[in-house]
């Protein structure tokens, strides 16, 4: 309500209005009365004087009508009964307008704020500011082992240098100004790892000193030029909204042209030289505001020329004359700052002795072994237990514990031709760091060259944080992204004196800002290959002019980088192209993307896919595959009526012309449901449908209560791992399940046990808060696929599913919610009419399309286009019977228009998609289209009615088609918050969001209740844990196989009293004899184990989200398939874990497969290489790697035991 205030004198503030209105209003009565925040909050604006009134007059807003009028009762009218006094006496009467409906809903949403705090922390700021320190030099150098700082570059400025904090950003600048420009080194507080800050005595005078260690390189940045004349202007047009948009600062890669050679190797380190003794207490001050503790010890300065030009040529001239694939495992050492240029220069001679001795592939995998020592070991070790020394002293170390001479053997894994060795680039603003090689998925160019894998790499362009790029109004990003990136991709990247190409990119790999490049190579024939021959010979891209749209052209060449399994050839006439199924109009398309299949090809298929899969229980083939076919892609869906081997393709789904190409190539086949999973979407379009918030409610707490009884049983436990697809590399679940079927208990003495399962509920629960991720039982999530045999009638769809948990099948039928993801429009849910089990005469009688949605083809409008602009080549579909969560009301769907598309007046080459790989970097808004939606929805009362949040829908459909149509959604398109506070909800994981942070309000809406609604458990395990693990690292593995050997005969089994190793060796007794175990397959099970722990050190190493040199993830982490530690871009972490989760997968089976033995190995030698294993992790003890291993060690066991049973027909119970 709003309150009309008058006679307001000349000199009152509008803050000191409001601090007298607060001492009224937040006590009794007014306090008594409802009024969503507690102390109530309330708004005033005082107007400007008008020149024939002699006071001001203004507005007081407060939550309510009640509060509203309560406050009249006592303050209004001509005669009040009580009165406010500023000088003269304020009258109150009612306002004749509404309140403004932005206004009204922030002091409802946020807690008040006393402006006294406010002018508090604004004097602060101002003092903060206005506390520069005089610097008199810059110095960046390297912090050496030996605990010296040697100054690599530096720059002494004579005047105008000063380090200044910035309280509203938390930042320390170092700024230069010279002319009309300055320089600037930004530095967020966050990133600084180490400070220290005293007086360096070894020169004479004494110099005050600054030092700081940082996490990653700071922001180098110019100041823009002052506009000529600007003053003048103003004066004359006053304040214009040209001069009030800040013009943005310039970003670079280095802070002067002579830092460049050194900014990539020596940013992290700054060694901060002041004018006065004086200036240490003032930084001290300033990192007291900015929660940073300082030291007091200071390194000594040297200067070694650890990278000095002369050293940088001398190592680039011995890096271009190693072997590529070898030069490339030391430039990750290198630039990975694990060793100096000196150090690594001193390791030629051991390197090239290694690589003479035990050729070229032994010396990748030596060094890569190495770089995780360097960096988990000789930067953390503890001198009480590792002698320090030099890293040539650790090279020798790592030779002796990695090659003694049993342990020459590689874990070979199951053969599997689509698995390649990838190696990764990733560029940031100041450096270029190396990764790799790691097995990933092929696709259709890596299967053309099977021998020159490593002529290609994978260049990932990210900020210094390693997250993606982030719109900051105060810098230029778009410029600085055209000259760092964009110069990549049209000019070439150098490694290790070999020149990479832009070749292309997939789909997905755009979104992570991923792209293909290329060095030139040649063919056993001589044929030289390079970027220009690799996309010749992909096909024809002249098709429906294409090629004239540059984004367009790259999306079809991307088809040939799809991550695919190779399956099975076709002939040409084995293959027909179908006519697609179109409404009356000829506007839509029922077929959209989705051809047919014969079962005998489906068969064919299924059975070259399994034989790769070992352990793979599914025995009938998948009704439906996601295909590239020569320059065709899209969906199969089995047709009953195909004879033989046919594929029926539609135009839809031909995209270019291959002919050359003629294997079906599989991106995945659809052989079970996926779990039904709500999320914050989802939630706020079905409550404001009319689905009520104790629905979501009831299905969280759920979650939640099967999390935290997750710990009763074994069984319990694998059920929840199951849910929420945690421990499938190591097959947790299956392994859990054949344990409580022994009659175990949970496994509380187990301390490895415990912290998987503490990891793992903390993983739920943070799915659920941050994410509302959410799992409906009764739902699924399948693909899907069109009704060919037009049988159904618009409005029905048909489905059969199979649940991957055993229980009974089930067949939609009546109501049935279909949606997918994303939501972001009203029409985003509908309601379709499931018709159950097939009817008679049907064709689902014959084909029951399994685990597949099945839509009609009938009607006005495909059902799939509804829903969020959907198709069949590929799209999965959330599909729900649970009355509950059904709407009450629908609503009509958005057209979802094709976006426009960018084309040219002449055919694409391939620095046209250069520049729009570069654009779409800049451009990419789809998340902030996303979060924007949601927000306005939270914030208007209208929810997602609201006129923004249809406009975001369109914007957001456009944004989809961005990488396809090359048109961007600009920012300044993207509606404004209603107001600058946002929803709790939307504080990233790494922000609080209590009373005192004004920047977030507790949300009203479902998705804000269900974020209060949990608590996250403490995570101190996690580091309690990383340092024990470290303790263990650096204690070293000095065992070897003859000690492993001598353990075995010492070792007694029945002495084992543990109630998981008693059940094992009654339950494996009864299977093979279990003392003495033969030599042979001790050592060689030794050397599994001991390439085993190594690997998995360093997937731990590299797939942590902490920018410490001496990070890495703890060993249960790694087996759950989670990261604990927070991250402010949940994408970031969502994408590292899903690379942990692939590489931890590939190196699970590698173990599994080299312990069931050779080809034709019995089952009871299988499980008796198990129980070697088991032994060797129960041995080994704390070791890392010792834990997981005994995991992978049951499941052999396990899976060995049911071989047998099955072949004997008993049954594992």
């Amino acid at each position: 309500m709003d309150i009309f205030m008058t006679n307001i004198g000349i000199s009152v503030k509008p803050d000191q209005l409001k601090i007298e209105l607060a001492g009224v209003l937040h006590k009794p009565p007014y306090s008594d009365l409802p009024s969503f925040q507690s102390p109530m909050n309330l708004e005033i604006i005082i107007h400007r004087k008008k020149p024939s009134y002699p006071q001001r007059s203004g507005i007081l807003t407060v939550p309510t009508t009640e509060i509203g009028n309560a406050f009249l009762r006592d303050f209004g009218g001509p005669a009040p009964a009580r009165s406010l006094v500023l000088g003269t006496r304020i009258k109150f009467q009612q306002g004749k307008k509404a309140p403004r409906r932005n206004v009204l809903e922030e002091i409802r949403r946020l807690p008040y704020l006393d402006p006294r705090l406010k002018q508090e922390r604004e004097r602060i700021a101002t003092d903060l500011r206005s506390r520069a320190i005089p610097l008199r030099a810059v110095q960046f150098g390297w912090e050496c082992r030996d605990n010296v700082f040697s100054i690599e570059w530096e720059r002494i400025y004579q005047t105008g240098c000063e380090l200044i904090y910035d309280e509203e950003r938390r930042e320390f600048h170092v700024k230069h100004a010279r002319g009309n420009t300055s320089t600037l080194i930004i530095i967020r507080a966050s990133q600084i790892a180490w400070a220290s800050a005293g007086m360096d005595k070894e020169g004479n005078p004494h110099i005050p000193v600054v030092f700081l260690s940082l996490n990653y390189p700071p922001s180098y940045e110019t100041d823009p030029p002052l506009l000529s004349g600007m003053s003048t202007l103003q004066e004359l047009f006053g304040e214009l909204a040209l001069f009030d948009k800040p013009i943005p600062r310039q970003r670079w890669s280095h802070l002067e042209p002579d830092q460049a050679p050194f900014a990539p190797f020596v940013s992290t380190t700054l060694r901060l030289l002041c004018e006065r003794s004086k200036d240490i207490d003032v930084f001290c001050d300033l990192c007291h505001y900015a929660n940073m503790q300082v030291d007091e010890y200071l390194y000594p300065a040297v200067r070694r020329g650890l990278f000095s030009l002369e050293m940088q040529e001398q190592y680039a001239r011995w890096i271009a004359r190693l072997p590529w694939t070898v030069a490339f495992q030391v430039e990750a050492i290198t630039k990975g700052l694990y060793i100096d240029l000196k150090e690594a220069l001193g390791l030629s001679a051991q390197i090239a002795n290694v690589l003479q001795t035990k050729g070229e592939p032994y010396t990748v995998q030596f060094l890569k072994h190495f770089a995780t020592q360097v960096k988990t070991l000789f930067w953390y070790s503890d001198e009480s237990r590792t002698p320090a020394g030099s890293v040539k002293d650790l090279f020798s170390r790592c030779e002796i514990e990695y090659t003694p001479p049993s342990r020459t053997r590689r874990l070979r894994g199951p053969p599997n031709p689509d698995n390649f060795d990838c190696l990764h680039v990733t560029v940031t603003p100041t450096t270029i760091n190396l990764d790799g090689p790691h097995p990933e998925r092929s696709n259709r160019v890596m299967r053309l060259y099977p021998a020159n894998h490593d002529s290609f790499i994978r260049v990932n362009f990210v900020d210094e944080t390693r997250l993606q790029y982030r719109f900051d109004r105060l810098v230029d990003g778009q410029a600085f992204i055209r000259r760092r990136v964009g110069t990549i991709l049209a000019d070439g990247l150098d490694i290790a004196g070999r020149h990479f190409e832009f070749l292309a990119y997939s789909q997905s790999a755009l979104k992570e800002h991923a792209v293909w490049f290329v060095k030139e190579f040649r063919l056993s024939d001589g044929t030289v290959v390079n970027a220009r021959t690799i996309i010749a010979n992909l096909g024809d891209f002249t098709r429906d002019r294409l090629i004239y749209c540059p984004a367009r052209y790259a999306a079809r060449i991307s088809q040939a980088f799809t991550a695919t399994d190779s399956s099975v050839s076709v002939e040409a006439s084995e293959m027909t192209v179908l006519d697609d199924i179109m409404d009356d109009t000829g506007k839509w398309c029922f077929t959209d993307g989705i051809g047919t299949i014969s079962t005998q090809l489906a068969r064919d298929i299924w059975k070259v896919l399994a034989a790769r899969r070992r352990g793979s229980r599914w025995h009938t083939y998948p009704r439906a595959f996601q295909v590239r076919v020569q320059g065709a892609k899209g969906m199969l869906s089995v047709d009953h009526l195909l004879e033989g081997r046919q594929i029926c393709l539609r135009p839809s789904m031909i995209k270019f012309e291959d002919p050359a190409s003629n294997q079906i190539e599989i991106a995945r086949a659809f052989n079970r449901p996926g779990p039904f999973y709500l999320n914050r979407p989802l939630i706020m379009v079905l409550e404001d449908l009319g689905v009520p918030y104790e629905v979501f409610r009831d299905l969280q707490h759920s979650a939640v209560v099967e999390a935290q009884s997750s710990v009763e049983s074994l069984e319990k436990s694998a059920r929840l791992l199951e849910r929420f697809g945690l421990g499938a590399s190591f097959r947790l679940p299956s392994i859990m399940l054949s344990l409580h079927k022994l009659g175990l208990y949970p496994l509380d003495d187990d301390e490895f046990w415990q912290r998987m399962m503490d990891f793992a509920i903390n993983h739920v629960l943070r799915e659920l808060k941050h994410h509302a991720r959410i799992p409906v039982k009764e739902g699924w999530n399948v693909v899907g696929v069109a009704d060919v045999h037009g049988w159904l009638e618009e409005g029905e769809v048909f489905g059969y599913i199979v649940p991957t948990d055993g229980s009974a099948p089930v067949y939609l039928e009546g109501p049935t919610l279909v949606t997918r993801s994303p939501t972001i429009h009203p029409g985003d849910v509908q309601i379709a009419h499931g018709i159950g089990p097939p009817p008679p005469g049907s064709p689902f009688e014959h084909q029951n399309l399994r685990n597949t949605l099945v839509f009609s083809t009938k009607g006005s409008r495909p059902l799939p286009s509804f829903l969020g602009g959907g198709d069949l080549d590929g799209d999965e579909y959330r599909v729900t019977m649970w009355e509950p969560l059904i709407p009450p009301r629908i609503y009509e769907p958005a057209e979802y228009a094709p976006a426009p598309k960018k084309v040219l007046d002449r055919p694409s080459t391939m620095r046209d998609v250069a520049e729009f790989v570069t654009e779409y970097i800049n451009s990419d808004t789809l998340g902030i289209i996303a979060v924007t939606w949601l927000i306005i929805a939270d914030q208007s009362t209208q929810g997602i009615f609201d006129p923004d949040c249809y406009k975001l829908s369109d914007l957001h459909s456009n944004a989809v088609d961005y990488p396809k149509s090359g048109v961007p959604v600009p920012v300044r398109d993207i509606p404004r918050l209603k107001m600058t506070a946002k929803p709790d909800w939307n504080a990233p994981e790494t922000v609080s969001t209590g009373r005192d942070n004004s920047r977030y309000y507790p949300s009203q809406k479902a998705i804000g209740k269900l974020y209060r609604a949990i608590d996250l458990p403490a995570v101190t395990a996690a580091k309690r844990t990383q340092r024990k693990q470290r303790t263990h690292l650096n204690e070293g593995q000095a065992a070897t196989a003859e000690a492993v050997l001598a353990e075995f005969l010492e070792d007694d089994i029945f002495a084992y009293d543990e109630p998981l190793h008693v059940a094992l060796i009654e339950r494996i007794a009864g299977f093979i004899p279990l003392g003495r175990h033969d030599e042979g397959d001790v050592a060689e099970i030794w050397d599994f184990y001991c390439n085993y722990a190594s690997q998995l050190q360093s997937i731990c190493v590299d797939h942590t989200l902490s920018h410490e040199r001496g990070a890495m993830l703890t060993e249960e982490e790694a087996v759950i398939g989670t990261i604990v530690a927070k991250c402010s871009q949940p994408r970031r972490r969502k994408d590292l874990m899903s690379k942990l989760r692939e590489q931890a997968t590939t190196l699970v089976d590698g173990v599994r497969f080299d312990l069931s033995g050779e080809e034709g190995t019995l089952p009871e030698k299988s499980m008796e290489r198990g129980w070697i294993a088991f032994r060797i992790a129960l041995l080994e003890g704390d070791a890392f790697g010792a834990r997981s291993f005994s995991w992978i060690a049951m499941g052999e066991i396990f899976d060995a035991i049911k071989v047998i049973e099955e072949s004997e027909g008993l049954t594992f119970d």
